[in-house]
């Protein structure tokens, strides 16, 4: 698997990190979640979590860890009004990134956290990877 902070895309500058989630939160996580939790994702919160990161210099988005995207999805309720899914970050400007199945298949996807319907979430990209290393989707979030 691709070390996503080494190849990351010039779009995106790392702005914050913290330490890695633990084996128990992440665990924690598999075990709540509906979806089956990407690889891309765990990898990434075992190295480190809760990253920020701006985007362009005009916005930023975070990647939470796996004790925050607990939290996140409990607290907005996300998997009653997006079944089979799972809210993995956040661009700080009221809009969640979430692994969902929409109208492009699988992949990341942004929504509104006050109108979580699945009919009305954007299409990023197929994956996290292709967001922050290849810069796929990227004009998606720039555009909220």
């Amino acid at each position: 698997m691709i070390d996503v902070l080494s190849h990351l895309n010039h779009i995106f500058q790392l702005v914050a990190v913290e330490k890695s989630s633990d084996e128990e939160a992440i665990a924690s996580l598999i075990a709540s979640s509906e979806i089956v939790v990407p690889d891309e994702y765990l990898n990434l919160i075992l190295k480190n979590s809760e990253f920020e990161f701006a985007v362009s210099n005009t916005q930023y988005i975070r990647i939470w860890g796996a004790s925050g995207c607990i939290e996140m999805n409990e607290a907005y309720h996300i998997q009653k009004y997006i079944p089979q899914s799972l809210a993995i970050g956040d661009d700080e400007g009221g809009n969640a990134l979430i692994y969902a199945t929409g109208q492009e298949g699988f992949g990341v996807y942004v929504v509104a956290f006050n109108d979580l319907d699945i009919d009305e979430m954007k299409y990023v990209s197929d994956s996290l990877i292709s967001l922050l290393v290849n810069g796929m989707g990227v004009e998606t979030l720039i555009n909220l």
